[in-house]
């Protein structure tokens, strides 16, 4: 152990579960475990609802999944969303950790909770029956962990804060470049079904501009990817990143559209995600490209903009079959217009593709340094912050 480094238990440098309160019926953020990104710190976004229940935080504090598959999935974040004061909720699966006042800094107890000095004995202490497995609280506050000075975690932390300071910023960045396109987007094709349009425009449906890859597809279990020790490539669900796995299935440029579970967003809109490169996807999304004069991107656009809550079937288990999908009616504009569209936000779906990969660099980085920074293999005693 480095010089000054002291073994304590988990518990000792963390509190778990602070005691917050929030009146039941009291409108507030909410952060659902579906808004977590596996091996994200940041989480991004909430809804607005009632409290009836379920763990509060506050900023600062990070929120670890205690339940399978999520734990192992490395569904956990540091909470930055809520107000100074404000108390937000979440899933009663999820551990709340605050940094104890004067004796840790935040990101350091955000990142130890990351590493695999506590994430692998959380996983290890996992009971209960099969599907349903939950980590033990108890046993993950007796974790004993070398921890360092005050000032020697806090330089630990800013390095790591760095690297996903800069994944947030690229991400933020990301959204503004998709609101352009889609500002362009109904800029070029301000028609719907309803209106009236010029001559070389027509009603038709959304088979005819779509290819569906499903055929493709193939199932991975959550026992078969726990298995897996590279964890390299995406792994994508009908609503989100859910995991890396081994290897991959397609290789390209993809629309994901939710097939069944969380299907739409709160205004009917399908949920989306534009994917590009090596990756896997489980049997609930669509994966789609386009045809027609449409690619990926301006279908991606397309059904940004096009309500499907319509074609929702089933009150348990929402679904979008694929003959619901294909039968949405939709304007298609002049081949023309696409061509000229697509090439004008070339550009900006390029630097949407190199952040992308850029934050996989980082994250690998990142996810390299952790272990050897938390363990004082890799000295910060002459980082400036």
């Amino acid at each position: 152990m480095k010089y000054k480094w002291t073994l304590k238990k988990l518990s000792d440098i963390a509190e778990f579960n602070p005691k917050e309160s929030i009146k039941k019926g009291t409108m507030a953020k909410k952060i659902s475990m579906e808004k977590l990104q596996p091996f994200c710190r940041d989480i991004p976004g909430y809804e607005i609802t009632a409290f009836t229940g379920g763990t509060k935080f506050r900023n600062g504090d990070t929120i670890m999944a205690r339940i399978t598959p999520c734990l192992e999935n490395g569904k956990r974040a540091q909470v930055s969303i809520l107000d100074d004061n404000e108390v937000g909720f979440g899933s009663t699966e999820y551990i709340v950790f605050r940094a104890k006042k004067n004796m840790t800094n935040a990101d350091f107890l955000y990142y130890l909770v990351c590493s695999p000095m506590v994430r692998e004995p959380a996983v290890k202490s996992m009971v209960g029956s099969s599907g349903r497995q939950r980590a033990q609280i108890n046993v993950i506050e007796r974790i004993e962990v070398a921890v360092p000075p005050l000032e020697e975690q806090q330089k630990i932390g800013s390095v790591l804060r760095a690297l996903d300071d800069k994944i947030e910023l690229n991400n933020r960045i990301n959204d503004n470049l998709l609101e352009q396109a889609l500002t362009l987007y109904k800029k070029y094709f301000p028609y719907n079904v309803d209106d009236e349009f010029p001559n070389g425009w027509r009603i038709g449906t959304v088979g005819e501009i779509i290819e569906i890859h499903d055929s493709k597809r193939i199932p991975l279990s959550s026992a078969e990817r726990m298995k897996m020790t590279r964890k390299i490539y995406p792994y994508y669900g009908a609503a989100s990143l859910m995991d890396y796995v081994d290897d991959f299935i397609f290789n390209g440029k993809y629309l994901l559209l939710g097939e069944d579970g969380t299907v739409v967003d709160s205004s009917g809109y399908p949920i989306l995600q534009y994917v590009c490169g090596k990756f896997w996807v489980n049997n609930h999304t669509h994966i789609l490209t386009g045809k027609l004069g449409f690619n990926v991107e301006s279908l991606y656009m397309l059904f940004k903009q096009t309500p499907v809550k319509s074609i929702v079937t089933g009150a348990v288990q929402p679904k979008i079959s694929q003959t619901n999908l294909r039968s949405i009616r939709v304007v298609i504009p002049p081949k023309k217009l696409l061509k000229d569209y697509n090439c004008l936000v070339d550009p900006l779906f390029s630097l949407f593709r190199l952040n992308k990969e850029e934050n996989k660099s980082l994250a690998t980085l990142r996810d390299t340094l952790l272990p050897k920074l938390m363990s004082g293999e890799i000295d910060v005693s002459s980082v400036k912050i």
